[in-house]
């Protein structure tokens, strides 16, 4: 599931923090909290996962803020009447629990101790499905838009991560690692084997001319701060079953995806023709 949020700033001039991704991650939760305190904690705190040793998932993700903005100082500065992004998950607990939020309490706030922002939600577009529940087996040949930066880490003799650009010669077997951890939590391992190994799985890079990287910090001007790279500016193509195309959309690619990290959009070309469904407005 796919949804796109439009927000209305409250105040003339507004500035949200460069590095919004952890601010605009803490919104989410604390909408979802609105609705269900044990089930944002839950989330928050452990997320999904096969056991206690495996890998933990949030299973949702989210894209930049899609609106003009220009630099100022260690914020960016809004430039149009309103902002909107891309909010995708794959359970559809977290779906409910989110418009349950909005619904509560419409109000929201984006920032840090370098800027903030307050917005009124004014509009929840439910984006079409481009694989429907009938053709979850089918193959699919997809083209990938990168609506945020994918973060691809790499454990070094130090323990650290290197993150990968996409042109580095581990960067698509781990992204297919990633998604593949994300099947056998989400479907169990036998259904992750079956639609990755059984089945047509490949991911190749296109249109990577203008590759570039973006350095964020999590965590700004706290004690656990951290600071993360990842890299855009480029797409990606998929062959795979629908089921596996369904999970990149609604749970992301690579790490870090409930800091908003490896959202995409998706296009399937059937015969040559592109297919275009309306989205559907759930809230305005």
């Amino acid at each position: 599931m796919q949804f796109k949020i439009t927000l209305t700033p409250l105040q003339g001039e507004t500035f949200v923090p460069f590095n919004y991704p952890y601010a605009l991650s803490a919104v989410i939760y604390k909408k979802i909290a609105q609705a269900d305190e044990s089930y944002a904690a839950f989330l928050h705190q452990k997320g999904y996962a096969q056991n206690d040793y495996s890998r933990h998932f949030k299973f949702f993700t989210f894209s930049n803020l899609q609106a003009k903005f220009i630099v100022v100082k260690e914020a960016l500065k809004l430039q149009d009447n309103s902002v909107s992004f891309v909010l995708a998950c794959h359970m559809p607990e977290f779906a409910e629990n989110l418009v349950k939020g909005v619904f509560a309490n419409q109000q929201l706030s984006i920032g840090d101790y370098t800027a903030q922002a307050d917005f009124t939600v004014t509009q929840i577009e439910a984006l079409p499905a481009i694989v429907a529940n009938s053709s979850l087996e089918t193959i699919h040949t997809v083209n990938l838009k990168l609506l945020s930066p994918i973060i691809i880490g790499r454990k070094n003799n130090r323990g650290n991560d290197d993150y990968l650009s996409p042109e580095d010669e581990d960067f698509i077997a781990l992204l297919k690692q990633n998604l593949c951890e994300k099947l056998a939590v989400a479907y169990g391992p036998e259904t992750a084997e079956q639609e990755t190994q059984q089945k047509p799985f490949e991911i190749k890079t296109c249109a990577i001319a203008k590759l570039k990287s973006r350095l964020i910090t999590i965590k700004a001007g706290k004690a656990a701060e951290t600071k993360v790279r990842g890299f855009l500016g480029f797409e990606l193509e998929m062959q795979a079953s629908g089921k596996v195309v369904e999970m990149a959309l609604n749970a992301g690619l690579g790490g870090m995806n409930g800091m908003g990290f490896g959202c995409v959009e998706g296009e399937i070309q059937l015969k040559s023709q592109k297919i275009k469904i309306c989205p559907r407005i759930v809230f305005k």
